[in-house]
């Protein structure tokens, strides 16, 4: 077709057409992540009575966006942020299942497999500890930089403690051919061809399709798999040119680009190498680098992951997560305003273990944007005001593939022809630019309403059309292709805002599998936990048949192909449920007390916190009341229930004075703001306060769609720049005056003023001895934002206990380059500062043993870990110890976001949510033998599949010295038996506190950048920000060694 339809300058042009159509949807977006953990209010009532201080807490978290408690089900939203942690919900019986069964095919879980079990032990008996420690002299060691042998320190033994069960996990059994592949890593650029722009860079499904064009030259000679991204696995090497480069015509979305795919390579990938060395956990190089064989791993996830990704009906996320397109069972529609879907997906994976390869298969959920043809979209708006502009939002930026009419004078042997185009939205009054700009009538025009100025550009008009004149969509069409555009529906502009190309919507096809680019709405995250959370028999079901429906596990070509078979029913493997510690308070008479605990979770009826905090004796309250709010706020109940709370408070043992500052008092502490100028208004309050000077304040918020700016502020004020302890309460939740409430946010005022809440009946002997300090540490970065997050940095958060009861855990938070997860310099600086305040609680005496907890680094960073942070700690306690007294240390990496779960075989070992006990620990059947590790679900899942917390220890220097082969039980009692000392909980979390206290502290940091990260998604950030310009932030004085972020 003859490019002459009315284009250029701003001025608008019809229609563009051709080519083939596109690939399925592809890959990006979002996933639904982890465990959704109820309220972030209350924890909710108890059967037995009482009250539950829950995991979430009462107060009111704002910045950033929904993330599940850290103690719920499988489900977590997307970032970091407000709505966090949650409570209890309610504990009724089993009900709620539907026809289920209570766990995954009863009656018919095989033992584990004896022969992976004798394996494991022979193993670990032939690397034996004694010998191993004699080898490494630890104890000659001390203070020196450690050799190879210190690093991934070999698994002293399997864990024995507890009671043993039987599991099902989410992995196959993998049959693998012992042979060699040859590995590629693909190319591909754009050939500027003359006077023709050179193409843009190919990614997505247009890197996509040109792959496939490549590959399709190829023939069918060599069997071949690829992630369509830079790597193709192919059984032998490829017939290719001696440049190894292919030649692409790239006309997809009508521009017919060139572009060049060159395969670097061939290397060559041996799967013998790696089912030898999971026979011996050995690698007769010597290499001791971890992880190992990451290549023949990666090649296997590519060949088994490429039916669902070369499937039109299946949409690809990443490098492993696969959506059913075509099956409404696993889509769930959001409806209004923007349409989109939840979908429940699969996630797939090889993983080596000891003696054998399993296929690590899971649950995922993803929101799409809509998909199908226009006119169906378009049905479910009314076609006028506001729905047209929610029309107009929810269509942008979608992918289309837009029909082109043969011309009027091609007749019927005109063919229809389709391109690949972006969608800018409707056609609105704005479109164009200076000269011969579109005549748009109104936003959302119909064919008859708009208009584009057509020009030749010197080419040959159509038959029955007039060169540079405008034309309406409607008689373009009619003229040029004798078809009538319905004059009921709002075209469609496929070109840009400037350079607008209008198209009738019956033309025009939304390309299934989008992902949603934006993080969620507390709506649709709320939409997306509904469809997300399901009993683990619901889970382990769809996995073993939708799920490998989807994957193309059964029999598939390329599997066949490559001798690859993955087994059809999951493994089954040991696990050990550990005994639940006693949790201590004080009674009304301040005797110690301890409290009965039920799956996990107890309840402080009757007791009081085992340690008050400081005396708050200067204390004042904010009610914040939006002025011409509706209905109207009573600000008499807000004060009783303040009242009643403060009194709630001191019951429990907390120090706080009866009654507040003069500026607390009822006639004072209302505080009429207007949504324009709250900000101000808030910050003139804290200063007119500053002369009380107030230890702690309680703010009000009003329940509004301002909240997580106003608790920003607050937090922003009260943290950094006066040096208040703060918390907020949401209002509809003060009045209510429900001890739970009144409790959870109690928690946090105590532990704020360096008080402890509960305490273990039995101390940790490590820990008891008052010779041990508890270090966690995590980094956070500007991710899942829609918006460009170039200049914002990565936030540290450093944490450290300075008691035996393991309740006070002070903090150190700064910002480093964004987006990089090792830590530099600062951390010698900030860890100094960590040693001294622990000298300073403890008799001026130094730790002799440092526990840390590395919190969210993948396997393939452990070594960077070992090599790159490592060396700062070193430091620090070179600088701050005598040279011959430096501590011994233990480096434990705890991992949350991994896709391993386990499933109850028995009725008689499973939760009221049918989910594996808590306190149940796994160490084989999914492990590597030689490495040290252990999956540990501490926490009880209330609703979906527990997710367990995987830790990893990279350096050790203390437990196998003191202990010898108990190490491995007594490390996996300690992080269990951290996971009840959660000050703000009344129950074990998933996650042991040095790791999570360290989550937390970086979301409060963010919110102080709140700002920033926020302007990033909504708006691109100026190409010319750099962090430097984003403010360096120190917490005041007075609260820097408190835990204020709590």
């Amino acid at each position: 077709m003859s490019d002459n339809r009315g284009r250029g300058g701003g001025r608008g042009r019809g229609a563009r057409g051709g080519g083939r159509g596109g690939p399925r949807g592809g890959r990006g977006g979002g996933e639904g992540r982890g465990g959704g953990g109820g309220s972030a209010t209350f924890s909710g009532f108890e059967q037995r009575g009482g009250y539950r201080g829950g995991r979430g807490g009462g107060d009111f978290r704002g910045g950033g966006d929904f993330r599940g408690g850290r103690g719920g089900g499988d489900f977590r939203g997307r970032g970091r942020g407000d709505s966090r942690g949650g409570g209890r919900g309610g504990r009724g019986g089993r009900g709620g299942f539907d026809d289920q069964d209570l766990v995954f095919k009863p009656n018919a879980a095989p033992i584990p497999d004896p022969k992976i079990t004798e394996l494991e032990n022979n193993i670990l008996k032939e690397q034996s500890m004694e010998a191993k420690m004699s080898a490494l002299q630890i104890s000659s060691k001390k203070g020196q930089a450690p050799d190879a042998g210190d690093y991934m320190p070999c698994r002293p033994a399997f864990g024995t403690g507890g009671v043993e069960v039987t599991l099902w996990t989410n992995y196959f059994k993998m049959g693998v051919k012992a042979q060699s592949l040859a590995k590629y890593a693909v190319e591909v650029t754009g050939v500027k061809l003359e006077g023709k722009p050179a193409p843009r860079e190919a990614k997505g499904r247009k890197l996509q399709s040109i792959i496939k064009s490549a590959l399709g030259q190829l023939g069918k000679g060599v069997p071949y798999a690829t992630e369509f991204k830079n790597q193709v696995i192919a059984l032998t090497p490829l017939a290719l040119p001696s440049d190894k480069t292919l030649t692409v015509q790239y006309d997809d979305e009508g521009k017919n680009d060139t572009y060049k795919v060159k395969f670097n390579g061939p290397t060559d990938v041996n799967l013998n190498d790696l089912v030898v060395y999971l026979r011996t956990m050995r690698d007769p190089t010597g290499d001791t680098s971890f992880p190992k064989f990451t290549n023949a791993i990666d090649a296997l996830s590519i060949i088994t992951g490429f039916s669902a990704r070369a499937n039109d009906q299946v949409a690809s996320l990443g490098h492993s997560r696969y959506f059913p397109l075509d099956l409404a069972s696993e889509i769930k529609p959001l409806g209004y305003p923007e349409h989109n879907s939840v979908i429940r997906g699969y996630f797939q994976s090889a993983r080596p273990a000891t003696g054998r390869i399993l296929l690590n298969a899971n649950v995922a959920h993803g929101i799409f944007r809509p998909w199908g043809q226009m006119t169906q979209l378009m049905q479910k708006y009314e076609l006028r005001g506001r729905p047209l502009q929610e029309l107009h939002k929810c269509i942008s930026r979608l992918r289309a593939r837009c029909t082109v009419l043969p011309e009027k004078s091609a007749g019927k042997k005109g063919v229809r022809r389709q391109y690949l185009k972006v969608i800018t939205g409707l056609a609105t009054t704005s479109d164009g630019g200076r000269e011969n700009r579109p005549k748009v009538n109104t936003n959302g025009g119909r064919p008859s309403e708009v208009q584009f100025f057509f020009e030749s550009r010197g080419r040959p008009v159509p038959a029955g059309l007039k060169a540079d004149t405008y034309y309406s969509v409607a008689e373009y069409y009619e003229k040029r292709y004798s078809y009538r555009a319905d004059p009921n529906l709002p075209v469609i502009n496929v070109g840009s805002k400037l350079y607008p190309v209008y198209m009738p919507a019956e033309l025009v096809e939304i390309i299934p599998g989008q992902a949603l680019p934006r993080k969620t709405t507390p709506d649709e995250t709320a939409e997306m936990i509904d469809f997300a959370c399901r009993s683990p028999w619901a889970n382990a079901t769809s996995i073993t048949i939708t799920g490998r429906r989807c994957l193309g596990l059964d029999g598939g070509e390329k599997l066949v192909q490559f001798g690859v078979t993955v087994d059809k029913e999951l493994l089954t493997v040991k696990g050990r449920e550990l005994q639940t510690p006693s949790i201590l308070y004080l009674n009304k008479k301040n005797l110690k007390q301890t409290v009965e605990v039920d799956e996990g979770g107890w309840n402080m009826r009757g007791v009081r916190v085992i340690k008050p905090g400081q005396m708050i004796a200067r204390w004042t309250w904010i009610h914040l009341d939006l002025v011409n709010d509706k209905p109207a706020s009573n600000h008499e109940n807000v004060y009783k229930a303040m009242k009643k709370w403060v009194d709630f408070m001191r019951d429990m043992g907390i120090a706080v004075a009866e009654k507040p500052l003069p500026s607390g008092t009822p006639s004072a502490a209302k505080l009429s703001i207007d949504e324009s100028t709250a900000l101000d208004t808030l910050r003139a309050r804290f200063k007119a306060i500053q002369n009380e000077r107030p230890q702690f304040v309680f703010v009000v918020l009003p329940g509004k769609k301002t909240d997580t700016r106003l608790y920003n502020a607050v937090k922003l004020l009260g943290d950094v720049q006066f040096g208040y302890h703060t918390v907020c309460v949401l209002r509809s939740n003060i009045v209510k005056e429900q001890v739970q409430y009144f409790a959870n946010v109690a928690l946090k005022v105590n532990l704020k003023m360096g008080g402890s809440n509960h305490k273990l009946h039995n101390d940790i002997n490590i820990i008891k001895e008052g010779k041990t300090m508890i270090v966690g540490y995590d980094v956070t970065h500007p991710t899942n934002l829609s918006g460009n997050a170039e200049g914002l940095p990565s936030l540290v958060g450093l944490v450290s206990s300075i008691d035996q009861d393991l309740s006070q855990w002070p903090a150190a938070a700064w910002a480093q380059t964004g987006k990089v997860e090792m830590l530099d310099k600062t951390l010698e600086e900030k860890f100094v500062g960590r040693l001294r305040l622990w000298q300073r609680h403890n008799q001026n005496r130094l730790p002799e043993n440092i526990i840390i907890f590395r919190d969210g680094v993948s396997e393939g960073q452990f070594d960077q870990v070992l090599e790159k942070e490592l060396p700062w700690i070193r430091k620090a306690c070179l600088s701050t110890y005598p040279a011959k007294k430096q501590p011994k240390l233990s480096i434990i990496v705890s991992v949350k976001r991994h896709q391993t779960r386990f499933y109850p075989t028995d009725p008689a070992h499973m939760t009221r949510s049918r989910n594996i006990k808590n306190g149940t620990v796994v160490d084989r059947g999914v492990t590597q033998a030689n490495v040290w590790d252990f999956f540990l679900t501490a926490h009880q899942a209330l609703q979906g599949t527990a997710r367990p917390a995987h830790y990893t220890v990279l350096l050790d220097e203390i437990f196998r010295g003191l202990l010898g082969p108990d190490a491995a039980n007594k490390l996996e009692s300690l992080t269990h038996d951290l996971c009840y000392l959660f000050g703000r909980a009344t129950k074990a979390v998933s996650i042991c506190p040095p790791a999570y206290y360290a989550d937390i502290l970086c979301t409060r940091h963010r919110v102080y950048l709140a700002d920033y990260f926020d302007r990033s998604d909504t708006q691109s950030v100026a190409s010319g920000t750099t962090q430097s310009q984003v403010p360096s932030v120190q917490i005041h004085d007075n609260l820097k060694d408190s835990m204020y972020y709590i």
